[in-house]
């Protein structure tokens, strides 16, 4: 429940925001917008332009371009930032931040205060964006790794002309000089449901033994003349096996554990410099006076980034009521209710910030993801999604969702489906740690009945899945892997007894809903009919043309007396279907239960199912269909 003081401030036409003279300062790779003046803004900028470029150095190799924009909200004290984050003064005694970072698909935002004195006060911004980057070059790291890293260049010390790397965070070492280590073999497998990781009593020495490991691989002179950072990585990589990576790289786990005892209770540690030239001159980085509505639709782009929809919806309105036209005031409306599933809502906005010549990609691209979510595009809707897609690439060539999204929709079209592939492998060299790119790229190999390579893909998504929504989707794939390899094998046994037309069935599933659609009369190996299986008697179907399939979870359905409606859940989407006459469809069980008596219609609901259908022009629903079969 939102303080009313808090939302009075809020929606206020003249709030404490507003008030202010906001700047906007431009440098190369950020965006500082900031009511602390030109001068702080600038510095603001320049110092992630500073770290950004010490990974640059350090690590020649490494990719830092996030692909997308990141925004700062660099603000002149305390009640400004509470204006930002109230989630944080709501709750009696709980931590004030300094600062925040908050990533997004479309965008990446930072808000801190510009008034904090204290040693290193963007600790934890620096922390996460080092994440931000991580996920830009490994699929995944070692959970002590990607923690080690963040927190080792997250405590660099930025100077004018320079950053000092691997300075001594007096917390950590505090922890490690007076607690016991933990385990190297325990560390090593912890992983993100790890009570090392979790726990509360046990998160402060692992971030701090992560963060000793780190440094001394980075830091320590006979470490960094042995690459004993790159032989690890690179044997981990290989394998899959940390702890053997470990042994393999530093020797005897035991000495290499005393080794590090010793090494985080000697009384000095090194520490490099890395001179940040190449950014240039901060006084060349473009300024300007924010106008009211551009602030405005900037704070509900960021309101919608931290879930706080209501201070969004404010903010909203105001940019709206100040400038009815602004294209970005229409782009923070369709990302707003985006966010909340009104996607016929949120084509309306992107499409009006579109139609005035919005300079942004990320409505073009948004109106092809809203569209995406009633379902699956039919072939005149298909060439304008791919248009805004296509769009969206050309203008960032960068950014991966886009990439994505135009895998998803290529796959549906057999005449694209290789199309798909290079796109969806680009979406992945692009962010490689996001894994439902990777997910979604499984589902393009199995419309296109590469399911070995899928097969592979799948291992290797499992080898690093870590969250649970992950590993249900992971799950999902692997289902629909083998439901491909089963039907081809039934297609292969059909083509050598009877003789079939040529066509391919693609089986509609995924975390991506438009990677899901196939044509049955296009080129491609012969098609087999539907599996088996007790069934209601059908009638001859008047539909003339492809047929398709779409399999996933029933949602809903309404049995009807006479016509009826399914929906589907695929993937993110919900999918509706309809029947004309229940008695009419083809009910198909798994050979196991050929002697079963099919489901009654009202226990339908939560079946996992595989439904064969005709396209339809009603927009209301995606087809008429044939025949269901069960799982």
């Amino acid at each position: 429940m939102i303080p009313c003081l808090c939302l009075l401030i809020l929606l206020s036409p003249k709030s404490g925001a507003a008030k202010d003279t906001w700047i906007e300062v431009r440098s190369p790779n950020f965006t500082v917008i900031s009511n602390a003046g030109e001068k702080e803004a600038r510095k603001v900028a320049d110092q992630f332009e500073q770290f950004r470029e010490v990974f640059h150095t350090t690590i020649p190799k490494l990719r830092v371009d996030l692909g997308k924009p990141l925004i700062i909200f660099a603000v002149k004290n305390e009640d400004s930032l509470k204006l930002l984050l109230p989630a944080y003064w709501e709750t009696k005694g709980r931590a004030h931040p300094a600062g925040l970072y908050a990533p997004g698909e479309d965008r990446h935002f930072v808000a801190l205060r510009t008034d904090v004195e204290t040693q290193n006060p963007y600790q934890i911004v620096y922390h996460e964006y080092t994440h931000a980057i991580l996920s830009l070059n490994f699929r995944s790291l070692p959970v002590w790794l990607g923690e080690g890293l963040a927190e080792f260049y997250a405590n660099s010390a930025i100077h004018d002309k320079d950053v000092q790397i691997g300075k001594i965070a007096p917390y950590h070492l505090q922890v490690l000089q007076n607690e016991r280590l933990i385990p190297i073999d325990a560390l090593l497998e912890a992983d993100a449901q790890s009570p090392y990781y979790n726990e509360q009593n046990h998160t402060s020495m692992f971030y701090a033994e992560s963060w000793a490991i780190v440094h001394y691989l980075l830091m320590d002179p006979e470490a960094r003349k042995r690459q004993l950072l790159t032989t690890f990585v690179s044997t981990w990589d290989a394998s899959g096996n940390q702890v053997e990576a470990a042994q393999k790289t530093f020797g005897d786990l035991k000495k290499f554990s005393l080794a590090m005892e010793a090494y985080v209770r000697q009384q000095s540690f090194y520490v490099g410099t890395v001179k940040t030239e190449i950014r240039g001159d901060p006084k060349s980085y473009t300024s300007r006076v924010l106008p009211p509505a551009e602030l405005d639709a900037d704070r509900a782009l960021f309101y919608i980034h931290t879930q706080r929809p209501k201070e969004a919806l404010a903010a909203l309105n105001e940019a709206l009521q100040e400038d009815p036209n602004l294209p970005l005031a229409h782009e923070a409306q369709g990302l707003l209710a985006y966010s909340q599933g009104e996607f016929l809502v949120a084509e309306g906005a992107f499409n009006r910030a579109i139609a005035l010549n919005t300079t942004s990609y990320f409505p073009y691209y948004f109106a092809a993801e809203a569209q995406l979510r009633h379902g699956l595009p039919s072939e005149p809707e298909a060439p304008q999604l791919i248009a805004w897609l296509e769009r969206t690439i050309q203008m960032n060539p960068q950014f991966a969702p886009a990439y994505a999204a135009l895998s998803t929709i290529y796959s549906v079209n057999p005449a694209t489906r290789e199309k798909a592939i290079v796109v969806g492998r680009k979406a992945i060299e692009l962010e490689p740690g996001n894994l439902s790119f990777a997910i979604g790229f499984g589902y393009v190999l199995v419309n296109e009945g590469k399911t070995a390579d899928a097969t592979v893909l799948a291992a290797r998504i499992r080898d690093v899945t870590k969250s649970p929504v992950d590993q249900e989707n992971l799950q999902q794939l692997q289902h629909a892997i083998a439901n491909r390899e089963s039907f081809d094998r039934q297609a292969a046994a059909m083509a050598q007894q009877t003789k079939q037309p040529n066509g391919t069935t693609v089986v509609v599933t995924g975390e991506n809903d438009a990677q899901v659609l196939g044509n049955k009369n296009a080129p491609g190996p012969p098609t087999a009919p539907k599996p088996t299986g007790a069934a209601a008697p059908a009638s001859e179907s008047p539909h003339e043309g492809s047929e398709y399939a779409a399999e996933g979870t029933v949602a809903a359905v309404d049995c009807g007396n006479g016509p009826g409606r399914i929906t589907l859940v695929v993937g993110k989407s919900l999918i509706k279907f309809r029947f004309s006459d229940l008695a009419a469809l083809q009910l198909i069980l798994p050979a196991s239960h050929e002697s079963d008596t099919p489901p009654a219609c009202s226990a339908w609901k939560g079946r996992r199912v595989r439904l064969y259908f005709y396209r339809t022009k009603d927009k209301e629903v995606m087809g008429d269909l044939d025949s269901i079969q069960f799982f």
